[in-house]
């Protein structure tokens, strides 16, 4: 009953929200993010740890402003979601520039299949939806929300160009051998703390991240991409960012060192575009928990990055 309840509440704000103009629902969502700075104190600490690990040369006040313009930058895609998931096609093709596009399609045409690495910046939701409206099929692995029915209404308004979304929970990736024989893109996103990943550096900090796509570069040469979704200035504008990534040449006879490589080369692509833009990342995410609770494994005791020197 709560639960169906919920449901209902949540299209019917889909529906208001999409009947307000996208600048001004996101000028709202701004101001909301800005207030839960304030209060969400949790996060706000966790977002001024991070970015004191990443830029300790960088003012208090300087971190703080960034993580106030990080709180805002999600605030306002949030409040920007109905309109990114219920708008036609057309439109949200005319606020959108791709840069890479030409790259990615010689890479589709192989017909191996394409990898694309994905981080949290900006309105990250495009990310996935973008590729399918370019007339690519993909795949896309998340993690559901436990709401069923809401789940469910997410799910369709996110594939609704095309996508194809697997549960990490309930779907794993059996699947993905085979649509990347058929030639289709699966895309990952690689700037989340995962209990079983690799320990690679992120933002040059030692981090546990998926090991997806790894093993499939190493044994199939599949192509990978990274994409990311920068905002243009404070409006529903965007610039969707793909590049290719090259895997490193394999140095050890050991699976495991060289998937620890192919994972650090596809995260330390997306150095620059964050330190570009820091303010439009979530800071917010405990990026770095194998730091904060001394979960680092002994081969890597003796890495410099993982003292937060930089």
């Amino acid at each position: 009953m709560i639960e169906s309840i919920a449901n209902i509440g949540i299209r019917t704000l889909f529906w208001l929200i999409r009947l307000i103009p996208v600048r001004l629902a996101g000028a709202m969502g701004a101001l909301l993010g800005n207030i839960l700075f304030y209060f969400a104190k949790r996060h706000r600490n966790i977002a001024l740890k991070n970015l004191q690990r990443i830029y300790p040369k960088k003012s208090a006040q300087e971190r703080r402003k960034i993580a106030t313009a990080s709180f805002t930058e999600l605030g306002r895609s949030i409040f920007e979601l109905p309109h990114v998931f219920l708008r036609p096609k057309d439109f949200l093709l005319s606020r959108i520039q791709v840069e890479g596009g030409e790259s990615f399609r010689l890479a589709m045409q192989e017909g191996k299949g394409v990898f694309i690495a994905g981080c949290h910046l900006g309105n990250w939701e495009i990310a996935g939806l973008i590729i399918s409206m370019l007339g690519y099929p993909i795949h896309m692995i998340y993690r559901p929300i436990k709401q069923r029915s809401i789940e469910t209404y997410l799910r369709t308004l996110r594939e609704r160009f095309g996508s194809t979304m697997h549960s990490r929970l309930d779907d794993g990736i059996r699947w993905l051998p085979q649509v990347l024989k058929q030639g289709e893109a699966v895309l990952v996103v690689v700037d989340q703390h995962m209990s079983q990943g690799v320990q690679v550096p992120f933002l040059g900090h030692l981090s546990n991240t998926t090991a997806l796509p790894a093993p499939f570069i190493l044994k199939k040469n599949t192509p990978t991409f990274g994409i990311a979704i920068e905002r243009i200035g404070r409006g529903f504008h965007f610039r969707v960012k793909l590049w290719p990534i090259s895997p490193p040449t394999s140095t050890s006879t050991e699976k495991k060192e060289n998937q620890s490589a192919i994972m650090k080369t596809i995260c330390s692509s997306f150095d620059p575009i964050i330190h570009a833009h820091p303010e439009q990342w979530l800071w917010l995410h405990r990026r770095w928990l194998i730091l904060d609770e001394g979960f680092v494994k002994d081969d890597y005791a003796e890495d410099t990055n993982i003292h937060g020197a930089s």
